[in-house]
């Protein structure tokens, strides 16, 4: 998982002026695949969208994934990325800091270009974005979380009386939106959620095993609303008379992150050595291993039903809509990758770092033409 609870992969940043643009380059591969190569760059600057082998007079990326943007120390991993549209594109950066502390980051696709944004001072490492209606919202350590209205000006800050991690958020509306998380290790897992005036911490059933985190939230709408976490933990909200109840996932391994297309099409993704499915048909989950990869941390679901899949070492690939299957992809990277989203018709982005070994983590951004 990210922040402390990742096992992470190093590799060493060059550094350039803030006031240069930075063009990305794949990472070198070696015997050992933690070593690799990335451009720092100062959080205040601006970085160009184009890979090496982007078509230069479009800026287009080639077929198959191709670096788009590359961190260094300053900045650190990146956890996820989402945007409302081609154009507008989020993604989210932490690095760990000594005294269990953390530095948060954010970056923004403007359909040319990456171009770091400005944040409240002293804000922890972010975790998670989702955007509904005109409503933003962005959570991470210390249980922070940060909320404007549009893609313009400053962000206020929030919280729902836990300091620990916050890992996922999701919403069904601008006055209903959901927060999860836990520390991974100890404590009880967490959910948080948004009236539209206030965020309070919810009451979760107790778990009928040990776990200790929800990872990540999705839904369909304020009465279908999935949460999946560690241990194989998955909880389901159908309104606030039954509140959340928990679900057999059909697997004991750590799920990290679901989406779907409906009520009747989610797919989970996990495990830390090997990587796990479980989908939702509409009656039962039912999960596989996929002993290809190492491990998977994001997934992404298009309209069709079609899912791409992202995870340790670089993993990335696909699943058929319906199946429980990969078809494993070259990402071109060693690095670890962490998050994925698209939108129909646009590129996929992929976004991860150094974090298969330890901190100082580097961050990258990959791109996949449609």
């Amino acid at each position: 998982m990210v922040g402390q609870l990742a096992t992470l992969l190093g590799c060493a940043p060059g550094d350039v002026s803030p006031n240069d643009d930075v063009t990305s380059t794949s990472p070198s591969s070696s015997d050992d695949e933690s070593k690799g190569t990335s451009t720092g760059t100062d959080p205040g600057s601006d970085a160009t969208g184009e890979a090496s082998t982007a078509d230069a007079s479009t800026g287009a990326p080639a077929d198959g994934w191709e670096p788009s943007l590359e961190l260094g120390e300053d900045v650190g991993a990146l956890y996820c990325v989402w945007g409302p549209a081609p154009s507008l594109v989020y993604t989210v950066a932490g690095q760990p800091l000594e005294g269990g502390l953390s530095r948060g980051g954010l970056w923004r696709w403007d359909g040319a270009a990456w171009s770091a944004e400005a944040l409240p001072e002293d804000v922890p490492g972010l975790n998670w974005v989702f955007g509904v209606g005109t409503r933003r919202v962005l959570v991470g350590d210390l249980g922070v979380i940060l909320m404007r209205d549009g893609d313009a000006g400053p962000w206020e800050q929030h919280g729902c009386d836990t300091i620990l991690p916050l890992w996922g958020v999701w919403g069904a509306a601008e006055d209903d939106i959901w927060a999860v998380g836990g520390d991974g290790f100890l404590r009880d897992p967490v959910a948080c959620h948004f009236d539209g005036t206030a965020w309070t911490e919810h009451e979760l059933p107790v778990p009928s095993f040990e776990t200790h985190a929800l990872y990540k939230i999705w839904g369909t709408a304020a009465d279908d609303v999935w949460a999946v976490g560690d241990a194989g933990l998955l909880m389901h909200f159908t309104g606030p008379a039954e509140g959340w109840v928990e679900v057999p996932s059909g697997t004991e391994f750590d799920l990290i992150s679901l989406w779907g297309t409906g009520p009747d099409e989610i797919l989970a993704v996990g495990g830390r050595t090997t990587g796990v499915l479980s989908r939702w048909d509409g009656v039962q989950w039912t999960a596989a291993e996929v002993p290809a990869l190492a491990g998977l941390n994001g997934v992404w679901m298009a309209p069709d039903g079609t899912a791409t899949v992202v995870g340790p070492q670089g993993g990335a690939g696909t699943v058929a809509a319906g199946g429980l299957a990969v078809e494993v992809e070259a990402s071109g990277t060693g690095l670890a990758l962490h998050g994925v989203y698209g939108l129909p018709g646009a590129e996929r982005w992929a976004v991860g770092g150094s974090l298969d070994m330890a901190p100082p983590y580097v961050g990258i951004v990959l791109r996949r033409a449609p």
